[in-house]
């Protein structure tokens, strides 16, 4: 972090560090800019952020730049890095409108005895208004309206107080402008001859002076964050705490390696068959072709989903929760081992070698991980990427494992139907591929 050297109204380096250091490991303080972008340079460090000189900045419409500089090549760091330097930007101003809040209550708890001398000289007005001195009368309105002018500068501005949703200072510069039209209107009845008129006007006068100092005293006793930031924010998490990063994905990596247990011992079935000559067996057995991918079909899915029993059970050594509905995560495990078993089936029936089932089983999982929503959201693809998310077996059962393992709610039921629509999908390829491959013998 590179500090000026006549540092920041309001905002101290301890206090900037201090919240640097929330987020980020703050490697070095300095004033010297060629320093700092010397280490980034160097790789000492990975963000440089460059404070300038406030007060040479503050004139015009040139406003202070808060400087944040990095080499990221990481979408995720560099969103990172803008998204901490958002945060630290609001901290600072917040701090600065804070300092000048404190300033202004200061200066104006100081005008509370200008206007109580104010308010004196104009009831002594008041009570003498039969032989009413004009002179004095003028000069008496032209020192209130200087007084005015002066509790304006010190105050936050007008605008600021219209958008500000607390009242304490925007009921300040209502009374002030009150105050402002009572004394033109006291400063054109002057010259006239009714007595009542003028008594009226001096009378409305003392009053908003009375208004403005209660309006000041509430202002000056206002805490200057309440003046500030008048709204804040409050975040509840009515399961009490998120989930760390390892149970938050424990039910994702769950649903990966059945995917995978079942693809990898599918995809060898059938090449192995072929390869050692069965085939010729079962073509002369009285057995079909549907016969022997059932049979072979539940021994796979059988030993898939007792693993995934067991793995769901390990889990909870983990402290990952247990099914809320276990029937129902069942019926899903089930469907999920049969949907991977109908892909490798599908990568067998394709194959001529045990390496190119192996190597096809490889491309399914590196498919997997990346369009399943394992580490990117579904959301974000776009076709035709997004057909490739919609055949992978594991992208309907993520959501589904997260919903009953984690949030202890029953999952979208169509994930259910997009399940079985895959495996069924899978088999009837299957069986169009094999029955060119395998011809019965008949008598």
């Amino acid at each position: 972090m590179v500090w000026p050297e006549n540092g920041i109204p309001g905002v101290t380096q301890d206090q900037a560090s201090n919240f640097l250091s929330r987020n980020f490991y703050l490697v070095k303080v300095t004033s010297d800019e060629n320093e700092a972008m010397q280490m980034l340079e160097e790789g000492q460090t990975d963000v440089v952020q460059i404070v300038p000189e406030f007060a040479s900045t503050m004139g015009g419409n040139e406003r202070p730049k808060i400087k944040f500089i990095s080499q990221a090549i990481d979408p995720n760091t560099d969103a990172w890095v803008r998204s901490l330097a958002f945060g630290e930007l609001n901290y600072i101003n917040k701090q600065l409108l804070l300092y000048e809040a404190d300033q202004a209550q200061n200066q104006a708890n100081e005008s509370d005895q200008s206007l109580k001398d104010a308010e004196d000289e104009f009831t002594q007005l008041r009570n003498t208004a039969s032989s009413l001195d004009i002179d004095r009368t003028k000069s008496s309105i032209n020192r209130m309206r200087s007084t005015l002018n002066g509790l304006r500068s010190v105050l936050p501005s007008e605008v600021m107080a219209q958008a500000n949703i607390s009242s304490e200072l925007n009921k300040l510069h209502q009374d002030i402008s009150f105050l402002s039209d009572d004394l033109d209107e006291l400063d054109q009845v002057l010259g006239d001859e009714d007595q009542a008129v003028r008594i009226e006007r001096l009378d409305q006068v003392i009053q908003e002076i009375e208004d403005l100092r209660e309006s000041l005293a509430v202002f000056v006793n206002t805490s200057p964050e309440n003046i500030v930031v008048p709204v804040r924010e409050s975040y509840t998490n009515l399961r009490g705490n998120a989930y760390p990063l390892v149970v938050f994905f424990a039910p994702a990596v769950l649903s990966l390696l059945i995917q995978q247990l079942g693809i990898t011992l599918a995809s060898l079935g059938l090449v192995r068959e072929r390869q050692m000559g069965s085939f010729e067996m079962f073509r002369v057995s009285p057995l079909q072709f549907s016969q022997i991918l059932l049979g072979k079909s539940l021994a796979y899915i059988g030993f898939a989903t007792i693993t995934g029993i067991i793995l769901t059970g390990l889990l909870t050594l983990l402290k990952v929760p247990f099914p809320s509905h276990p029937l129902y995560f069942l019926a899903t495990l089930i469907l999920l081992a049969t949907a991977a078993v109908a892909i490798g089936f599908l990568i067998s029936a394709v194959s001529r070698t045990d390496s190119q089932a192996v190597q096809l089983s490889m491309l399914v999982l590196l498919l997997s991980i990346f369009f399943t929503g394992f580490f990117l959201p579904i959301t974000g693809f776009k076709w035709p990427a997004l057909i490739i998310a919609l055949l992978i077996p594991m992208s309907y059962t993520i959501e589904s494992f997260q919903q009953l393992m984690l949030a202890g709610n029953l999952p979208n039921g169509g994930n259910i139907v997009a399940l079985a629509v895959v495996a069924l999908l899978a088999y009837g390829i299957v069986l169009l591929i094999m029955a060119r491959q395998y011809r019965k013998i008949s008598d």
